[in-house]
């Protein structure tokens, strides 16, 4: 584009104001009418500087130009600043900033908040791809020698937006989806299919995210995977019943192992508890005994040793008399008492209850 200065501006405009009134006035009434426009014209330009019009859209132009360093980075968003093509070290995030005007510097921005998704061996219905970028079916080969197809979903997001943008030649999700097949390639070699089918499912896809992320990072792409999903493993058609009767009795055996630690968890805990409740109820019990043992014995040996202080005063049948009573009293209130008729000469005395032992002494007494 070419470019003018104020001295040529000003020359063009003096230029067009001259042509302007070297234009001859017509006659009559189309004469007229040029020459008042014209004037007209002369009239609304003469009150202009040419060089303060020129400095003043000079500046309106430096003005804009300048403005149009003023950028915006949305939320979840990350900006790289290239100066004459070189990336800046510094990382712009979120807000309202300034970079120097075209061509001088130039700003992009990526999304590192979205969380993107690459599908291995199967195309999801939602997921659009190019005709050249369809993801195709893979067949591993285990550990024991069988091949299995595998079907699985990985998620990711950018990480870094400079290494992402200029360190990632061509499509990120084609990256991440060879990264994890050679992932898979290379675990699925050293686990048997039956581990794979069943109880190592879950450890093989955090292996697999390990070993792609360890890809990514020695390709500094900028790419950090948050979740891997197997969505199915499919063996090959002639032996696949039996892969998956082989598949349901290890859940079996899985269902019941766990059932039976589930019970053992559940027994002997409340076993322990039970034997520790019968040994602390044992516990006290024995040392109520010893207690009122030991109670009763020193009660006996006081009453004993006033018994001897005193045996002047306690004769031997008082002392016998006052026992047997107290004993009476403490054996009398557990007696049941039993009021028979003797009119026809003939007591049934029940030494035992008959409802308990079903056993009873008649006696005859006379008179």
């Amino acid at each position: 584009m070419k470019k003018f200065s104020l001295d040529q501006l000003r020359e063009t405009v003096n230029r067009f104001f001259l042509r302007l009134a070297a234009i001859p006035q017509g006659s009559g009434k189309g004469g007229k009418k040029e020459g008042s426009v014209r004037n007209d014209l002369k009239n609304a330009f003469r009150h202009i500087n040419p060089k303060k019009a020129g400095l003043g859209v000079l500046g309106g132009v430096i003005a804009v130009y300048l403005l149009s360093g003023i950028y915006v980075v949305n939320p979840g968003e990350q900006a790289v600043v290239r100066r004459f093509g070189a990336v800046l070290d510094q990382t712009v995030t979120e807000g309202l900033h300034y970079r120097l005007p075209w061509p001088v510097d130039k700003v992009q921005t990526v999304n590192v908040s979205e969380v993107r998704r690459a599908d291995i061996g199967m195309t999801l219905p939602e997921h659009i791809h190019q005709p050249d970028d369809e993801p195709q079916a893979i067949q591993l080969l285990t550990a024991d020698e069988n091949i299995i197809t595998t079907q699985a979903i990985v998620h990711y997001r950018v990480s870094n937006a400079a290494k992402f943008l200029y360190n990632v030649n061509g499509n990120s999700e084609q990256l991440v989806r060879y990264s994890v097949e050679a992932a898979l390639v290379q675990l699925m070699a050293s686990v048997p299919v039956d581990n794979i089918l069943s109880t190592d499912k879950v450890a093989a896809q955090n292996g697999v995210m390990e070993l792609a992320q360890e890809a990514l990072d020695r390709y500094d792409a900028g790419i950090q995977i948050t979740a891997f999903n197997i969505q199915n493993v499919v063996p090959p058609d002639p032996v696949s019943s039996a892969f998956l009767d082989v598949t349901n009795a290890m859940s079996e055996r899985e269902t019941s192992i766990n059932e039976a630690n589930g019970y053992y968890n559940s027994l002997i805990p409340q076993a322990r508890a039970e034997a520790n409740r019968m040994i602390s109820n044992a516990e006290a019990y024995k040392q109520e005994q010893v207690s009122r043992a030991t109670g009763d014995t020193e009660k006996f040996l006081s009453m004993l040793k006033e018994y001897q202080s005193n045996s002047s005063i306690y004769t031997a049948d008082t002392t016998k008399y006052r026992l047997l009573l107290e004993t009476l009293d403490k054996i009398l209130p557990t007696v049941k008492l039993y009021i028979v008729d003797s009119s026809d000469g003939s007591v049934d005395v029940k030494l035992f209850d008959p409802s308990i032992s079903g056993a009873a002494i008649t006696a005859n007494s006379q008179g």
